[in-house]
């Protein structure tokens, strides 16, 4: 990963997401996402600070630290993810709170899409967990890294991508935010679909026939479909 990258991880992301908790504080009173907005920028904020700045660890690298095998070259998918991760989350509080309301905005929709929200952040940890030491923000593959098929990796083979276009669809839901539905349709799904590729790709060169099985079990975001 380049400098630039690894930089905006130890200070953009932290800032960003303390902006995102601001925004759920801004809309607390008015929409149950904003729970979910405050709770989350802070954890991922406190988070960050604990990793990079007191245990000055490389937590956007695998942590099995072996020798590395294959690597994307540059870091194009990051940014285009970071990019869509930033429309799909910001957008959609930005219009609730800034702008006037193009969709209707009941009350009652806030239920399921906090739902959804929440069921996207479940499925992003249970894959998170289920990766463990394998875990890197650069798609790269090491020598001894194994392909995890258990826990959410047995139904779709990226399921951290979605539940971030589960969170995504949650909040423009949840906020009636058009420009939120458009960035989770328009800019994060073609950034995850671009990334998913990179990833295969790398997977496919580094296991072989092993992921060549798997990838005609289990489809990449769509149970049975894609």
């Amino acid at each position: 990963m380049s400098r630039l990258a690894i930089l905006f991880l130890m200070v953009a992301v932290p800032a960003l997401a303390i902006c995102l908790a601001l925004l759920g504080l801004e809309t607390l009173l008015t929409n149950l996402l904003g729970w979910f907005l405050l709770v989350t920028g802070i954890v991922y904020a406190a988070g960050i600070v604990i990793l990079a700045w007191i245990r000055r660890e490389q937590f956007w690298e695998a942590r099995d630290k072996g020798n590395r095998a294959k690597e994307e070259r540059g870091d194009r998918s990051f940014w285009l993810i970071t990019l869509g991760m930033i429309g799909g989350f910001f957008l959609s509080p930005v219009e609730y709170l800034y702008f006037p309301a193009i969709l209707p905005r009941p009350a009652w929709i806030q239920i399921p899409a906090s739902l959804l929200t929440i069921l996207g952040a479940a499925l992003f940890v249970w894959a998170r967990r289920a990766l463990g030491d394998s875990y890197s923000g650069h798609v790269s593959v090491t020598e001894d890294q194994r392909l995890v098929q258990g826990g959410p990796y047995r139904f779709i083979r990226h399921p951290a991508y979605a539940g971030y276009l589960w969170i995504s669809l949650g909040l423009a839901v949840g906020y009636s935010s058009l420009a939120g539905l458009a960035a989770a349709l328009f800019v994060l799904l073609p950034s995850v679909i671009y990334r998913i590729r990179v990833e295969d790709k790398l997977l496919a060169e580094h296991f072989g026939a092993q992921f060549d099985e798997y990838a005609r079990r289990v489809k990449r975001l769509l149970p049975g479909i894609w």
